[in-house]
This record gives structure tokens, sequence and C-alpha cells, in this order.
């Protein structure tokens, strides 16, 4: 075979590549494996069209060996004729549906410090919406065995039909795989162990995947910081941020929430943004006691 078509067999594979992978970052060394591009020649034909398209423009050349392909494609959004009452009409627990609303295809974020509540309010928000006809309810658990579960949902003292009206999967990774795009997604919770600074990465791909759907995703965080990890790329697509922690006052151990982050307002002027919710925790699931506190609560009759 000439020497020509050899190159140009390496021209058509990375044109094939690349139209499946716009807006991606990817390596030599990935393109190699993949091809299984072994032989110095063919190695240094990949390169050379590599370098030919980053002369072209349609390739950025970000490090050695390390490259990005453009994606020029839009997406016009209509926004005259969008519909503003066009929401997730969900019942969040401690009744933050009364301070805050949830808009479809957005990430709402519930970072708590273990022990602070965290799967607790994921599953009461399950519970309280499970009667819903619009969306599918779908739970990703990394952590929890069907017992454990099980255990939770009675301790709840509500009702579960049966069949049950919502899905509850084992997952611990790459869940942008398996969100589903128009329903509502819980995931309790997104652990990426020491590479905490991939979570904006993977809230990222959650958030492209959904349409009609919202995801709640649970995250952990060190006691007594707000934000949890992945600091400022967990709540950077996030619409609704809420912090999870566990303090003791008056001698007693209570939990305490705070809105960090709210894009949805039921009062468009007032921002909810800062509101504390103190409450005591029963059973792993029920909330009692509830106390809110902030500068807009005189506003929503609480």
């Amino acid at each position: 075979m000439s020497e020509d078509k050899r190159y140009k067999i390496v021209n058509q594979d990375l044109q094939q590549f690349l139209s499946l992978v716009k807006g991606y970052t990817f390596t030599l060394e990935q393109l190699y494996k993949q091809f299984n591009y072994t032989t110095r020649e063919a190695k240094n034909n990949c390169w050379h069209v590599l370098e030919y398209l980053v002369k072209k423009g349609e390739l950025e050349k970000i490090a050695t060996g390390k490259y990005r392909h453009f994606d020029s494609t839009l997406e016009e959004i209509d926004w005259r004729n969008a519909n503003v009452e066009d929401i997730v009409k969900v019942n969040l627990p401690l009744s933050l549906d009364r301070y805050v609303k949830i808009y479809h295809k957005s990430i709402n974020i519930i970072a708590g410090a273990p022990g602070a509540g965290k799967t607790a309010f994921l599953y009461d928000f399950l519970l309280r919406n499970m009667n819903m006809n619009d969306y599918p309810l779908i739970l990703f658990t990394n952590d929890m065995t069907a017992e454990e579960i099980k255990e939770r949902m009675l301790n709840a003292e509500i009702e579960i039909p049966n069949p049950s009206p919502f899905k509850v999967y084992d997952r611990a990774d790459n869940f942008a795989d398996v969100v589903e795009p128009d329903a509502i997604n819980v995931i309790d919770y997104l652990d990426l162990n020491s590479e905490v600074y991939l979570i904006g990465d993977e809230i990222e791909k959650i958030y492209r995947k959904l349409k009609r759907g919202i995801a709640w995703i649970g995250i952990q965080k060190k006691p007594g910081q707000e934000i949890g990890q992945g600091g400022v790329f967990s709540i950077k697509r996030a619409k609704l941020y809420l912090s999870l922690d566990q303090m003791k006052e008056n001698e007693q151990w209570i939990h305490k929430l705070i809105i960090l982050k709210a894009r949805g307002r039921v009062i468009p002027s007032v921002n909810p943004r800062q509101l504390q919710v103190r409450f005591k925790l029963v059973d792993g699931i029920k909330f009692v006691n509830v106390r809110i506190t902030g500068t807009t609560v005189g506003l929503y009759d609480v």
C-alpha cells in the first residue's frame, strides 16, 4: 500500500472520529489506542492530519498532543413564546416550595455533612411527589441496601402504593449515562472519591442530558462549610443550592438548612437566598419542630 493511501485511511478514520466528538477534548494517545496506530508511520500520519486541521481552524491545540474539536452549532431559544408558568410543580420538603420554584431542565443541589439529613431530604422529596403523573420518578443510590431503603420508607409512615410509583437503582458513578431526560431524577449521592474536582464536570454532563426533566443531586460537604465537594464548580450549574448541617443549639442537636442559591423565586422581587430552616430529624426521614428564619419570611405568612 502506498504512503499516500495510508495517509488517506488515517484521514478518514479521524474525520469519522471528529464527527462524533464536537466540543470535546482528546489526546493523541487516545487516538492511537482507538485506531490501533502502533507503527511510527501511522502515528506520524495521525499527527500531520491533526496539525493540518489546526491550521484550517477546525481544531484547537490545547497542549502538546492534546486537541479540542470546535463545536459551532447553535440552538436558538424562542424566549418570546415561552410560558413563564410552565414549571415543574413539585412539593418540596420543609415547605421550601413557598419560597422557590423548580424549572424544567434544572440541576438542584443539596450539600450535606454526614448525618445532617441529606438522604432524609431526598427521600422525603421522593415520597411527597410519588403521585405525580407528569414525570417518572427515579432514585439512584450509591450506598443504601434494599433493607435500608425499605426501613427509611417505613419510618416515614406514609402509605406507598404497590407496585411502587418510583424506581430505585443502585448506581455509583457516570450518572449522566442513566438519568432520564424527561423524568425527576434523584441522585443520592454524587461521590467521585478523591477526584472531587470532577464533580463540576459530572454535574454539567447531567445537565446536558436533561430536557423537560430535572435532577436533585446530593453531595457531601465538610461540617461547618457551606459549599459541598467540588467547591464553586458544584454550585455553578445549580438553579437551587441548599446546604445542610448538624449543630448544637441550647444543649440539643438540631439540623440547619440554608438556601445558598435560588434562581427560581416564587415572588420575583424577593430573593430567598440565606433563608434558614432549623429542624429536628426523627427516624431518619421525618422533619419536626421546623423553624424558618430570614428577611423574606414575613412575606409568606409562615
